[in-house]
């Protein structure tokens, strides 16, 4: 007690309890001594902690360490020292958990032990330290995120960054959630559940770069080499779903998955009913996917369920079924997609409709064709003002059969009908031969086949688990006109984009163990729902046409060289996809889940590597510059190139200028680009306006309206936008820049 009677001598043991063993001029500095004037009466101090049993020294390091005694006696002293701002009310912490409590430091201990598994003799230490630096800011209310800064700092001047990963708080600052607030509108976000979710969405993209992917994936889409889409749902959850209906319409699964939440728990016995299980599967999996999903099969595995209807009552459920499905997802950036054939697949055609029945999808051939026009009528309607309805979005199926039939002709016609009001059908063409049996497009305009396996394994319950964009023209920078070094320097960032979708595979497994995909997780015929081993992930690129430019000094839409090099870099994304399906189904695709080329073509300007402010974004959804005037029959000969080359996605979006085409010419092209052309997915853009004061539909873009002069936040401009028809309530800088100056065609 005699040496505990002295301050600097009780400083002394509290330094070395903090610290570790410490020099005798070390010591003398923290505690701000003169090492000539002031060695005599610091060593008088020394002896006498040495005397007591207190401290003790290393002769082969000269440095002084605690004794046991001494470790206890100096945990005593925080221990007094603590008591005593209890008693006064000193350092008062105002938690996480919005209480407010005495400081205590052996919650950083446990803390530290707990977040970031530290060894506890040093979390002892570092919480010690915390506590020293604290009292020195004399702050009676103190904050949990601001001891965990301190903490923090702590392990970066130590040297012990992975811990501090760990324990780092993730949110965002106040400027910016006031930002948010405040530019709702201007950035697209239309409700307040829109912009309360960003929060959240920052919150989980930083975990997972700080916590879920290793630092070599995280470095890569932080400096820009990659993007990661959907940051935000990385770690809950897939990109997109294909459903199969049978087993909600056969009543084999609840279409809420557990039968709990939805009151439908049995087979539907009329197309109501059948809509009705439809419906409450898309509510429960709009919020188990991050992009969108899709119904193939659509009017096969509903046609038992119009047998005997008429036209009329067919065409009356299925606008109620159009009306409730928009109302359902409204405030959403979800689609949802239908795939109508216009030839029952000979897959399906001797299949059974149920377990029970003897009846096959074969003996409903006729009323598939009927529903299929009815429901392209309905979504050619206009809703109660004379909108367009954005969902769902219908993929028109073109088989070899429906291009010599009667019936599969009136259905082409029909949807043709609709692209000359709308410009909102796409167009698969089923007849190349690398489509396979079946191709699969979702929403998101992303492709399965059956290649993979079968068409049932390959195309339906199953999805895409997430997309990796490659910023190609950082590539060609690094390059600098070496090929060799170009190739592999792409099959590096592929292999870190495997990688991810590896982890991502597994993120999605561990989720349905969770039993946070309620729907997903649910067993039927011996596996998920959800199959997620046969879910691809994708590989995607932008940025093609400038790499191939920065690399050669050509350019690919007007140099057949370029364009020879562009193919090539596609080739090889597409073989060393190709080189993982042994433990992972891995898709090259050109199509993006979100903007991507702004941020990547903003970093590369930032760090240098491109010159001037003033440059545009780098090609996104094309393997062409879309600004670039390149006539469409050449557009459609290079697409036809790569198409076959992007197995998880491609679209080749026909953006037509005024005045638009009949519906005659339309069929026309489709029938001859179904035909001739190497084509999977295309589609013809209409650009138009509605004018929310009177009403008025009108082609084209004008800053007012045409009927009644209104220039307003309530004139709504509509287009194909990335792949998705999207109002301009919906656009933000890079959907604005691409509705605005992507090149148009006449036909």
């Amino acid at each position: 007690m005699s040496a505990l009677s002295n301050e600097i001598r009780a400083e002394v043991l509290k330094m070395i309890s903090m610290g570790g063993p410490l020099s005798f001029t070390e010591i003398m500095e923290r505690l701000n001594m003169n090492p000539k004037s002031d060695a005599g009466k610091f060593g008088y101090h020394l002896r006498t902690l040495i005397d007591s049993e207190l401290v003790t020294s290393d002769e082969a390091t000269g440095k002084y360490y605690l004794t046991l005694l001494g470790q206890d006696v100096a945990n005593f002293i925080y221990g007094v020292e603590e008591a005593v701002r209890r008693k006064k009310g000193e350092m008062q912490v105002r938690t996480s958990s919005l209480t407010i409590e005495p400081f205590d430091r052996k919650k950083i201990i446990q803390a530290l032990i707990r977040e970031a598994n530290v060894p506890r003799k040093l979390a002892e230490s570092i919480s010690k330290e915390a506590e020293e630096r604290l009292k020195k800011l004399q702050i009676r209310y103190l904050t949990a995120a601001l001891i965990r800064e301190f903490v923090n700092a702590i392990l970066l001047e130590k040297g012990l960054e992975e811990y501090r990963h760990s324990l780092t708080r993730l949110g965002q600052p106040v400027y910016d959630v006031t930002l948010t607030i405040e530019n709702a509108a201007y950035k697209g976000l239309s409700s307040p559940n829109e912009v309360h979710s960003l929060a959240g969405d920052a919150v989980y993209e930083e975990y997972m770069l700080l916590k879920l992917l290793p630092r070599t994936i995280a470095d890569a889409h932080l400096s820009g080499a990659i993007h990661i889409n959907n940051a935000n749902y990385w770690v809950l959850r897939p990109a997109d779903v294909q459903h199969d209906l049978r087993p909600f319409l056969n009543g084999e699964l609840p279409p809420d998955g557990t039968g709990l939440t939805v009151p439908s728990h049995y087979a539907p016995k009329s197309l109501r009913g059948a809509l009705y299980a439809t419906l409450c599967l898309i509510k429960t999996s709009s919020g188990l996917v991050s992009n969108a999903q899709t119904l193939p099969f659509f009017n096969v595995f509903l046609a038992p369920f119009v047998s005997g209807m008429s036209d009329e009552e067919i065409r009356s459920e299925l606008r109620d079924f159009v009306y409730v499905l928009n109302a359902v997802i409204n405030g959403s950036n979800m689609s949802v997609g239908v795939q109508l054939e216009t030839s029952p697949p000979d897959f399906l055609v001797n299949l059974p409709v149920n377990k029970s029945s003897s009846l096959r999808y074969g003996d409903f051939i006729d009323d598939s064709i009927r529903l299929l026009k009815l429901l392209i009528e309905v979504i050619g309607d206009s809703d109660g003002s004379g909108k367009v309805f954005l969902n769902p979005a219908p993929f028109l199926k073109i088989s070899r059969k429906a291009l010599v039939t009667d019936a599969g002709l009136e259905s082409i016609a029909k949807a043709c009908a609709v692209t000359q009001k709308w410009g909102n059908v796409y167009y698969i063409n089923q007849n190349p031969e690398w489509q396979t049996e079946n191709a699969a497009y979702n929403a998101d305009l992303s492709r399965l086949d059956s290649g993979w396996k079968d068409w049932e394994l390959g195309t339906i319950r199953n999805g895409v688990l997430d997309n990796i964009t490659i910023n190609l023209p950082r590539i060609s920078y690094a390059a600098k006109g070496n090929d060799d070094r170009l190739i592999e320097r792409l099959r590096e960032l592929v292999e870190l984009s495997k990688e991810a979708l590896i982890i991502k595979r597994q993120v999605i497994h561990n989720r349905m163990k969770d039993k946070l995909l309620p729907l997903f997780q649910e067993q039927l015929s011996g596996s998920p729902y959800y199959r997620v081993d046969e879910s691809a992930g994708i590989v995607s690129f932008i940025g093609l046409p400038e790499a191939v430019q920065y690399h050669t000094g050509l350019d690919p839409s007007e140099d057949a060289e370029a364009l020879k090099l562009s193919l090539r870099i596609v080739e090889k994304i597409k073989d060393f996809c190709k080189e993982s399906t042994q433990s992972i189904r891995i898709l090259p695709s050109y199509i993006t889940f979100e903007p991507t080329a702004q941020r990547l073509t903003n970093l590369d300007i930032s760090s240098g590597l491109v010159e001037g402010k003033s440059v545009l974004p780098y090609t996104e959804h094309s393997v062409l510059p879309l600004s670039r005037p390149v006539p469409l029959k050449k557009r459609l000969q290079v697409e036809a190139l790569f198409q076959k080359l992007t197995l998880g996605g491609h679209f080749f979006n026909i953006r037509l200028e005024e005045p638009f085409p009949t519906s005659e010419m339309i069929c026309n092209h489709v029938k001859r680009i179904s035909e001739t052309a190497d084509i999977g997915a295309f589609g013809f853009t209409r650009d138009y306006m509605y004018c929310g004061k009177c009403g008025n539909i009108a082609a084209g873009f004008e800053d007012r309206c045409p009927s009644c002069s209104y220039s307003g936040d309530r004139l709504l401009k509509y287009t194909r936008i990335y792949g998705r028809c999207l109002p301009s309530t919906k656009w933000g800088n890079s959907e604005r820049m691409f509705a605005m100056e992507t090149q148009r065609f006449m036909l």
